[in-house]
C-alpha cells in the first residue's frame, strides 16, 4: 500500500510539473487565443510643426522681377502665385524663386509649400501644404511695380 501511495504521489508531481512547465515556463506552447494582444496599435507621436517663413519683399519697385526667399523645413515644393502668374521650385533651404512683375500692377503674393511625406515605422508624417500671404514679420506679401 505504501508503494502504491508513493507511485501516485510521483505521478501527481509529474503531471502538476508538466502543467506548470507548459503554462508558465513555455508560454509559446499555449494556444494563441489565450495570449493577450493589444486591441489598438500604439498611437504615433505628434509631429513637430515645420518651419515655414517668407522673407520681406521690396515694394515699391521698378524691377521686372524680384527674388522671394522662402524657408520650409522638410519641404518638397514651393509655389508662388500672383497677378503675373505662378512660379514653382524645389524647396531647398532657403528656396529663392524669381517672381516676374507686371508694370503698373500691385502684386499680391500667395506662397504655398508642400511638406515632404516621411514614414517612420507605422507612422506617416508630412504630405500636406502650408500657405501664407504674409512675411516672417506678419506684413502682407504685396509688391507694387511702377
Amino acid at each position: 500500500m505504501r508503494r502504491l501511495l508513493v507511485v501516485i504521489i510521483i505521478f501527481l508531481v509529474i503531471v502538476v510539473g508538466f502543467f506548470f512547465y507548459e503554462t508558465a515556463v513555455a508560454p509559446e506552447t499555449v494556444a494563441p487565443e489565450t495570449v493577450d494582444t493589444p486591441l489598438t496599435p500604439y498611437p504615433c507621436p505628434q509631429a513637430t510643426p515645420e518651419l515655414f517663413t517668407v522673407e520681406p519683399v521690396t515694394s515699391p519697385t521698378d524691377a521686372d522681377s524680384q527674388l522671394v526667399s522662402v524657408s520650409l523645413g522638410n519641404g518638397e515644393l514651393i509655389t508662388i502665385t500672383s497677378e503675373s502668374g505662378t512660379v514653382s521650385g524645389t524647396a531647398v533651404f532657403p528656396a529663392e524663386l524669381e517672381v516676374p512683375l507686371l508694370p503698373q500692377t500691385t502684386h499680391h503674393l500667395t506662397v504655398t509649400g508642400l511638406v515632404r511625406q516621411v514614414m517612420q515605422g507605422d507612422c506617416t508624417y508630412g504630405g500636406y501644404e502650408l500657405s501664407t500671404t504674409t512675411d516672417r514679420n506678419g506684413d502682407p506679401l504685396i509688391i507694387e511695380r511702377n
